[in-house]
């Protein structure tokens, strides 16, 4: 197959939840098949790393799209009527570029990395369209809504409402919708009856995410740490939460434990937290793994968080044991306390799960242990992608044509609905 494979930002370095998991599976499915990567460069920096993924044999179509550019154009579907998410990430350039390259190559299938790339699939012709949601978006605005007050609530209650109309119009016409985890297909099955959802789960690397006998000897310090991308809102709000309500009641038994930050891009009010006592912020690392591997406790205490947490996946194949929100383990396969993950909402709650792996550094340890076999057992990245591959030949053999969707791109950048 020649598959056409469109996502949101350059899928390279994987360092980041998204670009891991387009990464990945752009990786396996070239090995079988030719692929063409068309994305999105937010940066110069992005596009040098397009160069980098073509030096692996890929051939990559890369569009610059800076950020204010995208703002304008969120803030211009207000009063078009569009989706935000949609808008945002419409490109003249990216549109052309595919276009000519179908036209030049033509393709036997499609695949969008996200809903809001699915306004590009049509510009490869009438050819099968597996769109992979990653999770259900419209419901993640929904959630936003319960966090912020009036003017913001009004405009993502307004989004949503948008977004999920697109939504149920791109997997009407696809092949086949993809989200990570049972609880978003149930949600979508119920918001989009009719539409043909399957779970593709995320993986982990498991031999990059391995903690050495050297680095667990060296967890000698009470050590708590949180990884992601630090100007997302979800992540923003739960490092808030930890450092301002459970740490103060973790140090009344461990007066020495330390709450490390790990991530790029930390905003004004995650760097005020490092002020506070115990509390590191890091700002970006090329390398998160020694933070995981000194570290006795991984804290992902998301108040709102939809799919897989990459972050939860990677601090069990540290072998480290990771104290979760109800929101952050909703999507991840591991039986409660057995499989290295422990489950807390309450601040007394929470630090009473981390001042108990604190007390004992072998249970501590051995339960690490439990979370990097439960990893072995369930979120391997091949796995998981062979299901992608057969969704993909089983589309082209039924030579499926697709209709279109409600919001489509064009080369010359504008936008139409049917």
């Amino acid at each position: 197959m020649r598959i056409l494979y469109i996502c949101q930002r350059v899928p390279y370095p994987p360092n980041r939840g998204d670009k891991i998991a387009s990464y990945n599976a752009i990786r396996f499915l070239a090995e079988r098949h030719e692929v063409i990567v068309a994305c999105l460069a937010s940066s110069q920096e992005d596009l040098r790393h397009a160069e980098e993924l073509r030096a692996q044999g890929f051939r990559v179509e890369a569009e610059a799209l800076g950020a204010a550019r995208q703002k304008w154009s969120a803030i211009r579907a207000l009063v078009s009527g569009e989706p935000l998410s949609v808008a945002y990430f419409r490109s003249k350039g990216l549109a052309r570029r595919i276009e000519r390259c179908v036209r030049e190559t033509p393709v036997d299938i499609v695949i969008t990395f996200s809903s809001s790339m699915g306004q590009y699939a049509r510009l490869a012709g009438d050819v099968p369209l597996i769109a992979d949601f990653v999770d259900l978006d419209s419901r993640k605005w929904d959630l936003y809504c319960r966090f912020h007050r009036l003017p913001r609530r009004a405009v993502y209650r307004l989004e949503e409402r948008r977004l999920l109309a697109y939504e149920r119009e791109l997997a009407m016409r696809a092949h086949c919708t993809l989200l990570r985890t049972e609880a978003e297909k149930s949600d979508c099955e119920r918001l989009i009856p009719g539409a043909r959802v399957e779970v593709l789960s995320n993986g982990v690397d498991l031999e990059y995410f391995r903690a050495t006998p050297g680095q667990v000897d060296a967890r000698s310090r009470a050590d708590i740490v949180f990884t992601g991308v630090m100007d997302y809102f979800p992540n923003v709000q739960g490092v808030t939460f930890f450092a301002r309500e459970v740490l103060p009641l973790v140090r009344l038994r461990h007066p020495d434990a330390t709450f490390t930050i790990v991530g790029a891009s930390p905003t004004r009010e995650v760097e005020r937290l490092a002020a506070l006592s115990g509390v590191e912020v890091t700002g970006r690392q090329s390398d998160i793994r020694p933070f995981l591997a000194r570290a006795r406790v991984a804290a992902v205490p998301l108040l709102l968080a939809r799919g897989i947490q990459n972050k939860v996946l990677e601090a069990m194949a540290m072998s480290l044991p990771v104290v979760l929100t109800p929101a952050a383990f909703r999507g991840v396969d591991a039986e409660e306390g057995t499989d290295g993950v422990f489950v807390a909402e309450r601040p007394g709650e929470f630090a009473n799960r981390v001042s108990a792996l604190l007390d004992d550094a072998p249970s501590a340890r051995a339960a690490g242990e439990r979370a990097r076999r439960r990893v072995e057992e369930r979120y391997v990245w091949d796995a998981q992608l062979g299901l992608l591959e057969r969704l993909a030949e089983e589309a082209c053999a039924r030579g499926l044509a697709t209709e279109p969707c409600a919001v489509e791109a064009r080369g010359d950048g504008s936008s139409v609905s049917e």
